[in-house]
């Protein structure tokens, strides 16, 4: 915004209107316009202000012609000036006595003769000799007085003036009348438009304005506009405001109606067109080549709505689709019809099955029975005569598969198959993940625990030590999706029983070599693949293995058997895997995990959790070299 401004005019270098930025004496606001000119007079200097917003005041600086430079220059800085003033500098030459002026807000400014008995009627005889709206109450006389022509100031009431000529002042040689504008005393009356109008923004407002010259001086309205309505907020003389609702389109058109007066401060508020902000739309799902929500159309079938999707993907069901509908009941909205829409005909253009669309309406487009299933595959690797990718069909079995690819090679394991799937391994790593995540809470509750005496301290950290390490080794051994199976080299035997298990799409299958050893891992004193014994049991191979240390849970013992399955301690009391794996007769290629035994301190689940990922790990550890 402008600061502080002040109009310098008459005799000076640069006359015009000027900011003021620091400047606050009569000398610094004629030095901002170049100084006084040799020509000028310095017998009077006048300064008009204005007081109260309406009352104007002359103020006079006589600098004597016969005075000191240092004198005028002490009395030009001594007078001060303030925003708004006007600063006239006269000529030196001679006057014209026949002479009067007028200035302002007048149609033809400017000297004319002076007559005697002139009065201001002779000089503004009607309104048609002023601009529009002038100042109906103020205008003035700036009157030279003999015998120095120090001025001064006469105002009158130029509307009555107009009014009653007889009234009017009378004029006297030298005379300079001056006409004001309305708005030199009040602020310019301006509007305020926004929302979808070209260009939005507070706008004067020049006479009697109505609502479309407004609309018309924003720039008009936009392609998005709605037309029903537009709100006018009026300021109402006590300050309180008051809310209109005009028809745009009437007041537009020039209805005089709607196309109402305009007032100053009132504000104008277009709306944009509700089916821009929230269009009427449709849904396609299912099987087209962009399913989505697409906006509806006053003639949109479906037909039209395929073809916005892209059209149908090859997995599409041409036979029907289902159609969606929504009705309004009062104000909410309710299930509709559901319509079963012969897609082959509706393509074709059928009008019976081609139906319109209505706001809200889903179009499902089925996929074809077992479309899924088409390119399924699944992997063979390992002991057989031809591994490789194969195709499957629906519900094929796993014997199918195998004899595909030439059945078990010489070297075969097939008790220690391993068929991998994705969904399983997507529900073992979410269970392994929830059991890393409780292991930890466990190890959060061990390390706040208090430490009394040594005792207890010592069972802290061993612990706190004890379940660092399971969880490294959990983190470390990442589940694969294992499908337990029992399968023996004789296809014929298994072939369509429940042990022929149906393939599906991603499956992996891994037949290992012949094994010749049984592993013993934990806490026994020498952990090693012991090689394999026919009709030996657990309790033997872990002799063989130097047997179990101190810290060594024997009751927790339990063996992975190379088919995937568990035979789990006799004080498991969750029932999974029962059996005694101490008098388990073990098979090549089987496993016997010593746990450590737990220090009992922390909460009552803290041995158990321990169990559980201790025996996650070791279930990963045994395919550990199969990467799915």
């Amino acid at each position: 915004s402008l600061g502080p401004q002040v109009t310098v005019d008459g005799m000076v270098r640069r006359p015009a209107i000027y900011e003021l930025h620091g400047e606050s004496s009569l000398a610094d606001v004629l030095e901002l316009a170049g100084g006084i000119l040799p020509t000028a007079t310095l017998r009077h200097i006048e300064v008009q202000r204005v007081e109260a917003h309406e009352k104007r005041t002359m103020l006079t600086l006589d600098l004597s012609p016969g005075g000191e430079a240092d004198s005028a220059n002490k009395q030009l800085e001594a007078f001060k000036i303030n925003d708004g003033d006007e600063i006239h500098i006269f000529p030196i030459a001679p006057y014209n006595e026949d002479a009067i002026y007028i200035q302002g807000h007048v149609l033809r400014p400017g000297r004319y003769s002076y007559k005697q008995g002139m009065s201001l009627s002779d000089l503004i005889g009607s309104y048609k000799d002023l601009l529009p709206e002038p100042a109906p109450h103020y205008a003035e006389i700036v009157r030279l007085n003999p015998p120095d022509f120090h001025p001064s100031v006469e105002s009158f009431d130029l509307t009555a003036a107009l009014a009653n000529p007889a009234s009017a002042p009378k004029l006297q040689p030298l005379d300079t009348v001056r006409v004001f504008s309305r708005y030199d005393f009040e602020p310019a009356p301006e509007v305020w438009i926004g929302g979808e109008v070209r260009e939005p923004g507070k706008y004067r407002t020049s006479g009697q304005a109505h609502l479309r010259d407004v609309v018309y001086q924003a720039g008009g309205v936009t392609q998005d506009a709605s037309l029903d309505s537009v709100q006018l907020f009026r300021t109402q003389p006590d300050g309180s405001m008051k809310i209109l609702s005009v028809d745009l389109r009437e007041a537009l058109a020039g209805n005089p109606v709607d196309n109402i007066v305009i007032q100053p401060r009132d504000r104008l508020l277009v709306h944009r067109n509700p089916t821009r902000v929230d269009p009427p739309t449709v849904y396609i799902k299912g099987e087209v080549t962009k399913p989505g929500r697409y906006p509806l159309t006053t003639n949109m079938r479906v037909e039209d709505l395929i073809r916005i999707a892209g059209g149908l993907k090859r997995s599409a069901y041409t036979e029907s689709a289902d159609l969606a509908r929504f009705e309004m009941n009062g104000s909410q909205k309710g299930p509709g019809d559901r319509l079963e829409v012969n897609l082959t005909a509706a393509m074709n253009g059928d009008p019976k099955t081609d139906v319109p669309l209505r706001d809200g309406d889903i179009l499902t487009i089925r996929q074809l029975p077992r479309w899924t299933d088409i390119g399924a595959s699944m992997t063979v690797r390992g002991e057989v005569l031809h591994a490789g990718t194969y195709g499957i069909a629906p519900g094929e079995r796993l014997s199918s598969v195998l004899a595909r690819s030439g059945g078990f090679g010489p070297e075969a394991y097939p008790y220690g198959a391993v068929l991998m799937r994705d969904e399983v391994r997507e529900l073992e790593m979410k269970s392994h993940m929830e059991l890393v995540e409780r292991v930890k809470a466990q190890q959060a509750t061990l390390r706040a625990l208090p430490e009394a005496d040594n005792d207890q301290k010592n069972a802290k950290l061993t612990a706190i030590g004890q379940t660092e390490a399971t969880l490294v080794q959990l983190q470390a051994s990442a589940p694969i999706g294992r499908l337990v199976m029992h399968i023996s080299p004789d296809m014929k035997a298994w072939q369509n029983t429940a042990a022929d298990v149906q393939v599906r799409d991603g499956d992996a299958l891994f037949v290992p070599k012949k094994a010749g050893h049984v592993m013993v891992n934990g806490q026994v004193f020498n952990p090693t693949a012991v090689s394999f014994r026919p009709g030996r049991s657990a309790k033997w191979y872990l002799s063989q293995a130097g047997g179990v240390t101190q810290l060594a849970d024997k009751k927790a013992v339990f063996v992975v058997r190379a088919d995937g399955s568990v035979i789990a301690a006799k004080n498991n009391s969750s029932g999974w895997w029962e059996g005694d794996p101490m008098s388990t007769t073990l098979r090549a290629g089987d496993m016997i995990v010593v746990p450590e035994k737990a220090p009992k301190i922390g909460g009552r689940n803290w041995a158990q959790i321990m169990q559980s990922a201790q025996l996650a790990s070791s279930v990963a550890l045994a395919v550990a070299y199969i990467h799915p």
